[in-house]
């Protein structure tokens, strides 16, 4: 019988490692990249999944209620003129959020990081007199006498104007609004139950189907593409230049869209022998309820209260 023993060399102690060069801050692929993002868009539907199974205020509303009743609330965000009215709407909205277990740093990410970069950029010009001329809040620049621009005439200084401020002001709580409403919305209600309640205000069922078979097979296909990207990585030693890694893009493009007429001829065939008649269904039948009545009351009455004192502070 064979006695196998440790060699003493491997029993010595070789002292500390030498520093590894994998603490080093690389640069990310491309392929990295859009792997993360696809792990990523799943990672928050499921979160999102999450909340609307929540216990909370807008989960327990029927779905075709809330769709109406966002859709007024939404009306009357875009008629309000008063930039105090439209602070307290959002804080009211923000209130609602909490109610229906929304965290409320994810609603703020999800609407107030978002809302004041890009409507902001979009409404900037609008702050200077030689856009909206108005009185004079802040003197930014001053110019020899007026200049002609073709049509226009430019101004002797360049002013942001009271008046500038306060609609751009009004135009970001009304944007934030809006999305606010929607978001909150998308969070408390499942997709199918929402589908549903699109179904009460007479959107086409064409529209519908389209809307269901999109967002239930697109992660079919972003697994698909998440594994292809998997694949690749996994088989490439080293890095690629950005030319590889465009080709590599524009097969994977070809491969999906493949893929995607197949699956979709598959699926309606799928469909049809088990006795598809076009009609989305669910396999819960939301029921109006006492609270459903409540909440459409108190939708209407802060859409009278809101619209009233609009009318009277302008």
């Amino acid at each position: 019988m064979v006695d196998y023993q440790i060699p003493e060399w491997l029993l010595k102690s070789q002292g500390p490692l030498p520093p590894s060069n994998s603490a080093k801050k690389t640069r990310r692929s491309f392929v990295e990249k859009t792997i993360d993002a696809f792990s990523g868009f799943l990672m928050d539907d499921f979160y999102s999944e999450r909340i609307a199974s929540a216990n909370g205020l807008m989960q327990g509303l029927h779905p075709g209620i809330k769709v109406i009743t966002t859709l007024l609330l939404i009306f009357v965000a875009v008629s309000l003129r008063s930039w105090e009215l439209l602070l307290l709407f959002n804080l009211w909205i923000l209130m609602l959020a909490y109610m229906s277990a929304v965290p409320l740093s994810t609603f703020l990410k999800r609407v107030w990081l978002v809302v004041p970069i890009f409507t902001g950029i979009i409404i900037l010009p609008t702050l200077f007199n030689v856009i909206r001329p108005g009185d004079p809040l802040l003197v930014l620049l001053h110019f020899s006498g007026q200049h002609r621009l073709g049509p226009w005439v430019l101004p002797g200084e360049l002013t942001i104007t009271s008046q500038g401020v306060r609609g751009a002001v009004i135009f970001i709580l009304r944007v934030g609004a809006c999305v606010s409403l929607s978001v909150l919305l998308t969070l408390t209600t499942r997709w199918a139950y929402l589908l549903r309640g699109f179904s009460m205000i007479r959107i086409p069922t064409l529209f519908i189907n389209i809307l269901e078979m999109t967002y239930r097979y697109i992660y079919v296909l972003l697994q698909s593409a998440s594994d292809m990207f998997q694949a690749r990585m996994s088989r490439t030693v080293g890095r690629t230049g950005t030319g590889e890694q465009q080709r590599f893009v524009g097969n994977a493009m070809g491969a999906l869209w493949s893929k995607a007429f197949i699956l979709s001829d598959e699926v309606h065939a799928a469909m049809l022998s088990r006795g598809y008649t076009g009609t989305p269904r669910t396999l819960k039948n939301a029921k109006i309820r006492g609270l459903d009545w409540f909440w459409i009351a108190f939708a209407l009455l802060v859409t009278i209260i809101l619209l009233g004192g609009d009318r009277l502070v302008s």
